[in-house]
């Protein structure tokens, strides 16, 4: 019996320590593949004006060329990636339209920065010319089936034939790069030719990239950034004392960096550590589970021991045999570990989605390495009590097995089972907190209610001002939406940053970059913000713009009293205004970052308000709508208005939760390593309580003739294992709690540790090893005593 818990414990301790190092090898390999990688850079912009701005990881279309032509001796390579700031690109293939979420123009050097593999076409040559686009292998399939997609024409926005002339193969690429089709970048000399003589460098809508030379040192090439930020042609005046770029490995971006326009969500290095510890806990436990069997095991034994030595077997004997019984349950258990990988894979791959890891996708060789080390180790630890401790043992100590050693060996397997239950605890402590986490931040009041706001992308829409109203219009006349809305960007999701001059006493104060969203009035009856102060005025008196500021703001600008910001004049692109109303603050992006100084940016005059903010119409719908019918009555306005473009929609609050991803898979990897964890340790304390029991059994007896009930039995047998569970819980409780309170402290607003993660780890760990010893005092109860008393004759 003993044997088979072993093999089972060693089983999944492996699988699940197995399955985390290579999630955790997978996140640390980002963009590890290409072969420049430890030369590669993004280029980063910091504009920090009054300690408020931006941390941009985009930068103005001019300045990855700029950077080449000026600095030949450090740069080979430049590589941008534009993407119109469009939430999605319309491509046709005959009669089929797709709406694509990964479209990026991009330079022709692409291939000779990011090593991704080309099925198709020539590197050389894929991305060289006005009209090329080079798409995923995944892509192909969709548009063009088992056929060679080279050559193939595809319709971007039902305006330009591009044509395809490269496929890639971004399988076993880790990439914090997210893109499906690359178009060549001069393909914008025909489609926005504008782009290229913009010289306002104020505008950052590219991802960069540069590739030193070698022996070239980053630190080298930004200290003669300031002269290019000096020079009078590219920022300008009021900004130019406030920018700073530096260069980022790409090798960091996915796990260490948190920009404001990152191209695609990141992880976290936290994660890592987090993801680690739970690995390495899991093993412990099932190394401890299967040491401590291991010592009950072969403590049945000693007489056998005894008798060897006593006929003439040496300790080496001893030692080789205990090896080779050791080594076969370490490899069945190895086998068993890539039996539960096998098992598992799907439920696995749903918890660990959001990761990008595919299991199937692993490299075998390094799977088997990491079970084979794992077991070995696992082995090795089992095998310390067999070798050191009966293989020692004097023949007349195991004849009559009053060995001193017993007592150290009741301590050991205490101590081990103490281990166990602190591991098992903190598992559960930190799966408790990282849950109540999570609840809270989907649970918060972010100072509106996204329920009922559909988000719809306009895509190129947006550069026709007259269907935009259009649209707009015959969204609203829909019994069941209640307002529409015109905004630049996602409210609560993420906004953008715009350049603001105030005037306070008649004082121009320095230009400053506020985040800010540019919309339209109706976003009052959308949004449900709650007003401070606003200016009275007529029904006629509408000024053509008007700037909203939130409480922050309020006290960045050093105001008692919202009422004081009232008519402060703001001097924007559309000449100066004044500021007509105060908010009460609200997260404008996510929870994770702390509100700071907001402005919205109301335009009155539809026409007046810039395409490029014409991103998103927002509508307000009625409670209780049914959304499948409302969809179809949206799609047929749409088609009245926008034949070539399929109509994109999503819900805001979906869109917010989305940002949670990370806590969210943090909290089901630790729920479900938790439950592993109590899982292998109770499978040992299963055998350990039954070799206790067994133990026990013939003082059982005679109590039980004497009177004892089996409750009190129970108790007698368990006793000794609530010990254990609470002096378990003197180190668990203040080592989660200092674990868990370290990891809150990255959170602007963070629940606090309460008594629930107290009662929730000690409470289930106390209840599950209640019900594991309770089998097998109830077994020994249902029997005669006179049976246990006979036994011992």
């Amino acid at each position: 019996m003993y044997s088979g818990i072993n093999i089972v414990g060693m089983s999944m301790g492996i699988a699940f320590f197995t399955l985390l190092v290579l999630v955790v090898q997978y996140e640390l390999s980002y963009d590890a593949f290409h072969q420049s990688a430890d030369r590669t850079y993004r280029v980063v912009e910091i504009i920090d004006t009054q300690d408020i701005g931006e941390r941009s990881a985009s930068v103005p279309i001019g300045l990855g060329p700029t950077l080449k032509t000026l600095y030949p001796n450090y740069i080979d390579q430049s590589v941008r990636f534009f993407n119109h700031q469009a939430y999605s690109h319309v491509i046709s293939i005959s009669d089929k339209k797709y709406n694509e979420n990964h479209l990026y123009f991009t330079d022709d050097d692409f291939f000779k920065v990011f090593n991704f593999p080309l099925m198709e076409g020539d590197k050389e040559t894929a991305l060289s010319e006005p009209g090329a686009v080079v798409i995923t292998k995944e892509l192909a399939k969709k548009y063009f089936g088992e056929k060679s997609a080279l050559g193939k024409k595809i319709l971007y926005e039902k305006k330009h034939y591009l044509k395809v002339t490269g496929v890639i193969d971004k399988d076993n690429c880790p990439s914090h790069l997210d893109f499906e089709i690359l178009v060549s970048f001069s393909t914008l000399l025909i489609t926005n030719r504008e782009l290229f003589y913009k010289e306002d460098w104020v505008w950052n809508p590219c991802w960069t990239y540069i590739t030193l030379k070698e022996d070239v040192q980053p630190e080298e090439l930004e200290a003669d950034f300031e002269i290019l930020l000096q020079d009078p042609t590219k920022f300008p005046e009021y900004l130019r004392d406030y920018v700073e770029l530096y260069l980022q490995p790409i090798q960091e971006i996915h796990l260490y960096s948190d920009l404001d326009f990152e191209m695609s969500p990141n992880g976290d290095y936290m994660y890592i550590y987090i993801f680690s510890a739970i690995a390495i806990m899991v093993l412990l436990i099932a190394a401890i589970n299967f040491m401590n069997l291991s010592s009950v095991r072969y403590s049945t034994r000693v007489r056998e021991v005894g008798i060897r030595k006593a006929i003439g077997a040496n300790q080496t004997e001893l030692i080789n045999q205990f090896i080779v019984e050791a080594s076969i349950l370490s490899i069945l258990s190895m086998f068993g570990a890539i039996v539960f990988l096998e098992l598992l894979f799907t439920f696995v791959q749903d918890f660990l989605s959001n990761s990008g890891f595919v299991l199937r996708d692993a490299d075998p060789q390094n799977l088997f390495l990491l079970v084979g080390l794992s077991g070995l180790f696992v082995g090795a630890l089992s095998s310390f009590y067999p070798l050191f401790y009966l293989s020692g043992f004097k023949p007349l100590e195991g004849l009559h097995d009053t060995s001193p050693k017993g007592y150290q060996q009741k301590r050991f397997r205490k101590w081990s089972v103490i281990t166990q239950f602190i591991i098992s605890m903190f598992l559960l402590f930190s799966t408790y907190v990282a849950k109540r986490q999570l609840d809270f931040m989907k649970d918060s009041d972010i100072g509106f209610k996204p329920e009922n706001i559909v988000m719809i992308p306009m895509g190129e829409v947006r550069f026709q001002s007259n269907n935009f109203e259009r649209l707009k219009d015959k969204f609203a006349s829909l019994p069941n939406v209640e307002s529409v809305t015109g905004m630049d960007e996602v409210l609560g999701v993420w906004v953008q940053n715009y350049p603001y001059t105030f005037i306070k006493n008649d004082k121009k104060l320095p230009s400053a970059f506020f985040a800010s969203i540019v919309t339209y009035p109706e976003v009052f009856n959308v949004f449900d913000f709650q007003v401070l102060a606003q200016n009275q005025r007529n029904a006629n008196d509408i000024p053509s713009r008007e700037i909203w500021v939130n409480e922050k703001f309020i006290h960045f600008m050093g105001f008692e009293t919202p009422e004081e910001a009232l008519d402060l004049k703001v001097y924007t692109y559309y000449g100066y205004q004044k500021i007509s109303g105060v908010l009460k603050d609200f997260h404008y992006e996510p929870i994770h970052k702390p509100i700071e100084p907001f402005i919205i940016d109301v335009n009155n005059k539809y026409r007046l308000l810039n395409s490029f903010s014409n991103k998103f119409l927002a509508l307000k719908i009625k409670k209780g709508s049914n959304w499948n019918i409302l969809e179809k009555q949206l799609e047929l306005k749409w088609t009245q208005v926008v034949e070539y473009r399929i109509m994109d929609t999503f819900f805001l609050k979906d869109k917010i939760e989305d940002t949670f991803k990370k806590e969210e898979q943090l909290a089901k990897v630790s729920l479900i390593f938790s439950i592993i964890g109590v899982i292998i340790a109770n499978m040992g304390l299963f055998g350990l309580s039954s070799f206790i029991t067994v133990r026990k059994n013939k003082e059982i007896a005679i109590r039980k003739a004497l009177g004892m009930e089996n409750f009190q039995a129970m108790i007698f047998v368990s006793k000794e294992f609530f010990v254990l569970v609470g002096s378990a819980c003197l180190v668990a409780w203040p080592t989660a709690y200092l674990a868990m309170k370290l990891w809150l402290d990255n959170f602007p607003k963070a629940v606090n540790i309460d008594i629930g993660a107290y009662i929730f780890s000690g409470g289930l760990t106390l209840l599950m090893t209640m019900l594991t010893v309770s089998y097998h005092v109830v077994k020994t109860g249902i029997k005669n005593p006179v049976e246990d008393l006979k036994a011992g004759v």
